[in-house]
Formats: C-alpha cells, structure tokens, sequence
C-alpha cells in the first residue's frame, strides 16, 4: 500500500471523527458524568466500527447500499433510535438529573453507543465510498481493507480518549445542574435533529 494514500486516508478518518455526529452526542453525554461512563461509550462506538468494517472486508456494506429496501429499513431504525436516545436526553434536561438506572450500567452504555453506531448506515457509507478510494484494485482488496480499518480504529481509539480526557478536565463545570441540564437538553435536540436527518437520507 502507498505510505501517501495511507497519510491520505489517516487524514480524511481523523477528520470524520472530529466532525460533530451521533456518536460525539452519544460520549459527550456519558463522558460529561464520569471518565468510566465516557470510555463505555467511547469503546461501544469502537466496537460499531469494528461492525462495519468486517461487513466491509465481506463485501456486505455494498449489498446493502446498493438495495434500496435494505438500506431503507436500516436507515429508518437508526433514526428511530437516534430519536429515542435524544428523547432520553432531553428527559433527562426536563428532569435536571439522569433518570434512574434500572439496568447493568456499562453493559447499557456500551450497548447504547454500539447501536447508535451501527444502526448508522452513514457509517457504513464511509467504508463503502471513502476508503477504497485510498485502495489500490491491483493489490489483495480485503487486506487493504482491513488495514485501512485497523487504522481508522486506532485513530478513533486516540480522539475518544482526548475527547473523553478533556470532558472530564471540565466535569467541575458540567456536574453543575444546569450545566448538566445544557448538556443533555442540547445532547437530545442534538440526537433527534440527526436522527429526523438520517430518516432523510438518500440512498448513494
């Protein structure tokens, strides 16, 4: 693989990443609680990616973009779950504090973050439509793959844990009742906003 096109391909993941999307609401509001709770998170949208990657290597990802009735259907529940996590959020605003846990606490949080990620067929369209532009046909295919996965997952793993590093520097501030209320108020409108979007989403 040409060391510029990996650069190239470094460069155009770190950016997606850094790009405000679901998974920024989804660890912000977990992170802005605790470190733990932030690196469940972090770790269930890692793990969502990893999902997408093997569908990738499989050649699964292009199946499902290129049916319509497929992509529809993992289109519509993404978007309802992005809704119903934003629908949450801003209980909780409502409220002015978390609403009780009833569940395993990381074993949710990791599976919330999970869900989000792969019910997000926008994340499946990056592996589809930005990384084999940095592949070269003339080499094995899936292995290119793979590494360019690999490396996007270790990006990640990097920019959730600045992200997450960086929350928590300012959990004094966000502990406080309206900071907390700020955040999850603008953590839902956030969530339901890129849900109604992803319900819109055309199919590439």
């Amino acid at each position: 693989m040409n060391t510029h096109m990996l650069w190239g391909f470094a460069i155009a993941a770190a950016l997606a990443y850094v790009i405000p999307g679901p998974d920024w609401f989804v660890v912000l509001r977990h992170s802005s609680r605790s470190r733990a709770d932030g690196l469940r998170a972090a770790l269930g949208v890692q793990s969502g990616l990893m999902v997408h990657m093997t569908v990738a290597a499989l050649g699964l990802s292009a199946v499902l973009l290129a049916s319509s009735q497929a992509f529809t259907v993992v289109k519509l529940l993404g978007a309802a779950y992005l809704v119903f996590l934003g629908v949450q959020s801003l209980r909780d605003a409502v409220r002015g504090r978390p609403a009780p846990d009833t569940t395993d606490r990381s074993g949710r949080i990791w599976a919330q973050a999970f869900l989000a990620n792969v019910l997000n067929p926008k994340a499946a369209l990056f592996f589809v439509a930005v990384l084999p532009q940095f592949i070269d046909p003339a080499a094995g295919v899936t292995l290119q793959i793979v590494v360019l996965g690999v490396v996007d997952i270790a990006l990640g793993a990097l920019w959730w844990l600045l992200f997450v590093v960086i929350t928590v520097h300012l959990q004094g501030l966000l502990r406080r009742r309206r900071a907390r209320m700020a955040i999850d108020g603008t953590a839902g409108i956030a969530l339901c906003g890129l849900g109604g979007a992803l319900a819109f989403t055309s199919r590439p």
